[in-house]
């Protein structure tokens, strides 16, 4: 069970004691009219009150462990910060898409693959080859370090056939997708980079299609 669904059962809990709490104080309060009655209905009340909120403080510390326990497991993962645009490297003369990435985790990133995909595309595409000035595949990244992914001249026209095929001519639900050893990190191009694509997506044609077998 993820931390989220924890705390929200937690929290529900802790509402619940608390509304119980309410209720006896209220009854006891209630039928507690005159004297007799407030020592013989309301102090065992409270007893029982004082009991339910020993209680709520033991789900307090519980809570609080848990989220110690779930904040350090985070710290501890390796994490990526990603950035995806165009830049202009020496020596060519068109502008390259570039992948980047940075290790902003305790724990090293082993860079794998990564791919484009559309929300409700049926097939994904894998980004292959790099320049040579490029990072390569697989790369290890320590904390701070970067690896800069230089796509081959051209590839925004891959991804536009990619979009006229898969995507119904569209980057709107577009990602990029770098994975790693144990995790997939996920970067949303910004509205200007669909806009750029979108327009090399108007000049592309269609991508390969998966073969279809014959039943």
């Amino acid at each position: 069970m993820s931390w989220e669904k924890e705390k929200v059962i937690l929290i529900v809990l802790g509402v619940i004691l608390l509304g119980a709490m309410c209720f006896l104080l209220g009854t006891a309060l209630g039928v507690s009219i005159d004297r007799g009655n407030f020592t013989e209905t309301l102090l065992p009340v409270l007893s029982v009150i004082g009991s339910w909120v020993s209680g709520v403080g033991a789900l307090g510390a519980v809570t609080v462990a848990l989220w110690i326990a779930e904040k350090q497991r985070r710290s501890e993962k390796e994490d990526l910060e990603l950035d995806f645009g165009f830049v202009i490297v020496p020596g060519f003369q068109e502008a390259v898409l570039m992948i980047s990435a940075v290790s902003v985790g305790k724990r090293p990133s082993e860079i794998n693959s990564i791919s484009v995909y559309g929300k409700n595309a049926t097939v994904i595409m894998h980004v292959a080859r790099f320049l040579n000035v490029s990072s390569q595949l697989p790369t290890n990244l320590g904390y701070g370090k970067k690896a800069n992914f230089l796509c081959e001249e051209g590839f925004e026209i891959h991804i536009g056939e990619y979009l006229n095929t898969y995507c119904d001519g569209t980057s709107k639900d577009l990602k990029v997708c770098v994975s790693t050893t144990t995790e997939n990190f996920i970067y949303i191009p910004d509205e200007s980079m669909k806009s750029a694509l979108d327009s090399f997506a108007k000049k592309a044609g269609r991508a390969p299609e998966p073969i279809k077998k014959n039943g």
